[in-house]
């Protein structure tokens, strides 16, 4: 039986009530910087799947927490507002699957039991987990969060200070957030280094699972997506950080010219090459402390991942 969790709406039997028509009930969980964006795309074109038109809403995150991670989506609608959510999937109705993929749905115990939530309002949804070679996606996941000013320290002493860049790599934890809400069969995990090297055959046996139709893909639909960069950036200023997650500048930003935006976003920030930073102390440490969770996890879904032994 699925416990009571307080559901982010404001109206949780209304929400419930809806779902059954128009509500989601495909979930791309995550990890973060483990393709979900690329997923999100090349499920969309499928004919039998409508993904949401905001790729990341993370309506079933705790919404204090969401503050404080994403203040700038936590102030979208969509975020905490059912009816907006639901207008996610304009036209979807007649879709066999409605998705959207929040990668903060893959970082218990950051931000409140998500599984339940969703496993609460979505008892028949399928879960999508893309999960990618532990210890880069760790290192990964500290270049996205310095990039947008929200980590502060080295890459070194942070991956040891802040849990959540080992927890969202720990994908036995993750996994069995889900395995405690749903069965393994509603569960499907796909491995980003799997689908980056075959494509054509990783989606065809999703869209299998699925239970659609097979789904011939064009090369274009099927290219690279939302590659990270090798430079990242730092503030000039004590206050780009703020300034950038405040109100004033999102409202600002939609009506200022977009060169003028990338102007002022140059200005208050430095660039910089990654490749100048040591990584080796980082993955050294993370590599001895996720070992074990990988054994653990492989355990768990059944097989050996080999595109990882060399990464």
């Amino acid at each position: 039986m699925i416990p009571h969790v307080a559901a982010p709406c404001a109206d949780p039997p209304a929400a419930c009530a809806a779902y059954p028509r128009a509500g989601p009930n495909l979930f791309i969980i995550g990890a973060s910087k483990a393709g979900s964006s690329a997923l999100h795309a090349y499920l969309d074109a499928h004919p039998g799947i409508c993904m949401s038109s905001e790729k990341e809403p993370c309506y079933f995150v705790d919404q204090d927490r969401l503050r404080t991670a994403w203040p700038i989506m936590a102030r979208q609608p969509c975020s905490h507002d059912w009816q907006a959510y639901l207008g996610l999937w304009p036209g979807g109705e007649q879709a066999r699957y409605r998705g959207e993929g929040s990668v903060y749905y893959s970082q218990a115990p950051h931000h409140g039991d998500v599984a339940a939530r969703i496993a609460a309002a979505c008892p028949d949804a399928r879960i999508i987990y893309t999960v990618r070679e532990p210890v880069t996606r760790a290192i990964g996941h500290y270049w996205q969060r310095f990039k947008e000013f929200q980590e502060p320290l080295p890459l070194d002493r942070a991956v040891r200070a802040n849990a959540l860049y080992r927890d969202t790599s720990d994908y036995a934890l993750q996994l069995q957030a889900y395995l405690d809400h749903f069965p393994p069969s509603q569960i499907h995990v796909i491995v980003a280094e799997e689908l980056r090297a075959s494509r054509r055959e990783v989606l065809a046996r999703c869209i299998d699972w699925l239970e659609l139709a097979p789904f011939e893909y064009e090369d274009a639909q099927l290219a690279d997506r939302h590659r990270s960069p090798p430079t990242s950036r730092k503030p000039r200023f004590p206050l780009v950080a703020s300034v950038r997650d405040s109100a004033l500048w999102s409202i600002a930003r939609r009506h200022l010219p977009a060169g003028m935006v990338t102007h002022l976003r140059q200005a208050s920030t430095r660039t910089f090459d990654k490749v100048r930073i040591d990584e080796s102390g980082a993955r050294a440490w993370l590599s001895d402390y996720l070992a074990p969770r990988r054994a653990a996890f492989e355990a768990m879904i059944g097989r050996t991942i080999t595109a990882w032994d060399h990464a």
